[in-house]
């Protein structure tokens, strides 16, 4: 027997298993700290604490009964993001909108709409109209060929009469 064994026998799973389960994690713990500084950009109505109507700015907190009674949690780091303040904040959530950019911004997409409505119409048309010529393409070559096999027929029916007339004589 060989006193020596191989080193490699009795390791665990391959390096390359844990290099892609490694890989997987941080790719996923990336992304997902990735989509919610998106959300909290791009969608701050979704991402924003739900306001207390009637609160106002108060400069002194309520008081309560007891000292050690636990108040409300605090609701602004609840999503554990970044919040980056921005200036041109709405009552509703949005940043920067007012009433006139949403009207524009609609009748923009109105435009749009009547535009791709008009392309698909055009293009109904177009195709309906191709579809009919073909139809009528098809149907007078049709009659074309009915005559041409009519005319045959007769042609043909014409040589049998004839050749019944004058039968052919070998000798």
């Amino acid at each position: 027997m060989y006193p020596y064994y191989h080193r490699y026998y009795f390791r665990g799973p391959s390096r390359i298993v844990w290099f892609i389960l490694g890989a997987g994690a941080a790719t996923f713990w990336n992304c997902s700290r990735h989509m919610r500084e998106h959300r909290a950009q791009y969608f701050p109505c979704v991402m924003q604490a739900p306001r207390v109507e009637g609160s106002g700015e108060q400069s002194t907190p309520p008081v309560y009964s007891k000292p050690d009674a636990p108040g409300p949690a605090p609701q602004e780091h609840r999503w554990n993001f970044i919040h980056r303040s921005q200036p041109n904040r709405n009552g509703d959530g949005t940043a920067g909108w007012n009433q006139r950019e949403w009207e524009e911004d609609k009748e923009r997409l109105k435009e749009i709409q009547k535009r791709a409505e008009d392309a698909m119409l055009d293009m109904s048309e177009s195709t309906l109209e191709s579809i009919v010529s073909t139809v009528e393409a098809l149907k007078t070559k049709l009659a074309q060929h009915k005559t041409q096999r009519e005319q045959e027929r007769k042609n043909y029916e014409e040589e049998l009469e004839r050749q019944k007339k004058e039968p052919r004589r070998y000798v």
